[in-house]
């Protein structure tokens, strides 16, 4: 029975670890858009999170972190001209990401 519940926990660590990353990564964004460093710290960190999401096999929210970073695009010296687009995005993947976890707690026995 111990085992089990290891189990569950080491399942569900991942999702609790990933939406507080998609959250930091929302505050990075609104911090980001008149900063470029910030911007690219951004775009790493998302590029990060897509390969997570990857080796998860979790493609649908892979999906939407592609997306992200199809319209993520660092300049210096300019305002994020999708900013809106990538507040909805993030806004989205993160309700997933959310919904994901609460999945995994409620399977717990």
């Amino acid at each position: 029975m111990k085992m089990s519940l290891d189990l569950d926990e080491a399942e569900r660590v991942p999702w609790e670890s990933l939406f507080k990353e998609v959250e930091a990564l929302r505050q990075l964004h609104g911090d980001a858009i008149c900063d470029a460093e910030k911007c690219r710290d951004f775009n790493r960190r998302m590029a990060e999170l897509l390969m997570s999401l990857e080796e998860m096999g979790e493609d649908r929210l892979a999906d939407r972190a592609m997306d992200a970073l199809s319209v993520c695009n660092p300049k210096t010296g300019s305002h994020c001209e999708n900013s809106e687009r990538m507040k909805g995005i993030l806004e989205r993947l993160a309700e997933r990401v959310a919904e994901m976890a609460k999945e995994k707690a409620d399977l717990r026995p």
